[in-house]
């Protein structure tokens, strides 16, 4: 893939809808994911502020109240966090005193609602719109909607039956193993398609250094930035595994298992990771049992693990399965942000080890299920697992899909099929 011109974001729309809405919008992702690209393309006039540069910043944090005074809007101001709670009140100053809305959007590399410093939340006054890494759909300059938005628009639709039918008669898929692995390898940071692959890996790598020493200390404070990375790396070494501080702690031996457990969330909180809460029947047993954790970039996964597209087409390479998985399930987890349906991800884990790898939980209740094989072959194990797990639940049940690297779209049974990965972003 190779990436060429100015990328359509998927978001775009709804950043530019909560403008007209909200008087303050944040617009949240890790480094390098196009938001200051974004920020730009949606302002027009006003003024673009980024506390990245050192007298910029200076003047932020010196006189907070000042320096977004009298400014023409909207005022786009990049990196916020930085600017700490004193510059937030002063946003929230500013817009009770003139409620218009859009008139600030604030970028930021860190997750707003997390992090310690910035308390005051501008509940009631800001929208919050997280920008990922290019999807599929974006890095390959697609239109389609992708498969999850397909599925709860014909979910919400239905009027019972095999609903789903449509997706039966799609053209074969035309996504080689090969061309799977070398995604994976990729991922969507926009600057990774500007250069030549061999290069990827050394640009992913600075760039978990740059957001570890620049993000991570100044939230967090923490100074054995060294150890980070290393934490960076079990958990790219965990990666669709549920999250056991433990066994990170272990493997990382420094510190007490607190100190790896914070590390473990301020990496979430940059975008490094993301993680899957359990799904069950009842909301007390759903907090009891274990996130699982994924790499929210395959390819910062890949290179942190120093695995490339020749190692991950050997299907002896044992972290082949678990990268086809956090593949899928971060081009779900975008999916699901663009759709803005109030749906949720969650997988499911039993006592007797039978699981589902990724479930979305529609507002209705209704769930989506899918498996994911980095195999040829969509039968087996992972279709009976399904096949138990819909006679199980009942109702909620909506559909079973298994999503694997063969070419054709199948029928397993009622209400389970197997289709093709680039599904995903193909339909």
């Amino acid at each position: 893939m190779t990436f060429v011109g100015l990328v359509e974001r998927r978001v775009e729309p709804t950043l530019r809808s909560f403008l007209e809405t909200f008087r303050v919008v944040a617009l949240v992702g890790p480094r390098q994911a196009g938001k200051t690209t974004l920020a730009r393309q949606v302002t027009n006039g006003g003024v673009y502020l980024s506390l990245d540069d050192p007298d910029v910043f200076r003047a932020a944090v010196a006189d907070p109240v000042g320096f977004v005074a009298g400014r023409p809007r909207p005022v786009v101001i990049d990196e916020v966090q930085r600017g700490g709670d004193d510059l937030v009140r002063a946003v929230k100053l500013a817009v009770d005193e003139a409620p218009e809305p859009g008139s600030f959007l604030l970028t930021g590399s860190t997750n707003l609602l997390t992090v310690p410093t910035l308390s005051e939340s501008l509940a009631g006054r800001m929208g919050l719109i997280e920008l990922a890494p290019f999807s599929q759909a974006e890095a390959g300059g697609l239109e389609s909607q992708g498969l999850v938005a397909w599925l709860v628009k014909n979910v919400a639709s239905a009027g019972g039956g095999d609903w789903y039918e449509p997706l039966l008669g799609m053209p074969a898929s035309l996504v080689s193993r090969r061309s799977y692995v070398e995604r994976i390898c990729a991922g969507g940071y926009p600057e990774v398609f500007r250069i030549e692959a061999g290069r990827r890996s050394a640009l992913l790598r600075s760039l978990l250094t740059s957001i570890v020493a620049r993000d991570i200390q100044e939230i967090s404070g923490a100074r054995r930035i060294n150890e980070l990375s290393r934490v960076a790396k079990a958990l790219a070494a965990r990666t669709s595994g549920e999250l056991v501080i433990a066994d990170v702690h272990r493997d990382t031996a420094f510190g007490s298992p607190q100190t790896t457990a914070d590390y473990v969330s301020y990496l979430e909180m940059v975008y490094l990771t993301m993680s899957l809460p359990a799904w069950a029947t009842s909301a007390a047993t759903r907090v009891k049992r274990r996130a699982k954790v994924h790499m929210a970039d395959t390819g910062m996964a890949a290179a942190l693990l120093g695995l490339t597209a020749d190692a991950l087409v050997d299907p002896l390479e044992p972290m082949r399965g678990p990268l086809h998985e956090t593949f899928a399930a971060v081009e779900v987890r975008k999916q699901v942000s663009f759709a803005d349906t109030g749906a949720t991800l969650h997988h499911f884990r039993d006592r007797r080890g039978r699981e589902i790898d990724l479930i979305v939980r529609l507002p209705t209740g209704k769930l989506l299920c899918f498996e994911v094989t980095s195999a040829m072959k969509a039968h087996g194990a992972k279709a009976r697992t399904l096949g138990w797990f819909r006679d199980t639940i009942g109702d909620r049940f909506e559909l079973g899909i298994v999503l694997y690297a063969g070419s054709l779209p199948l029928r397993l049974g009622h209400r389970l099929v197997a289709l093709p990965i680039s599904y995903l972003w193909e339909i």
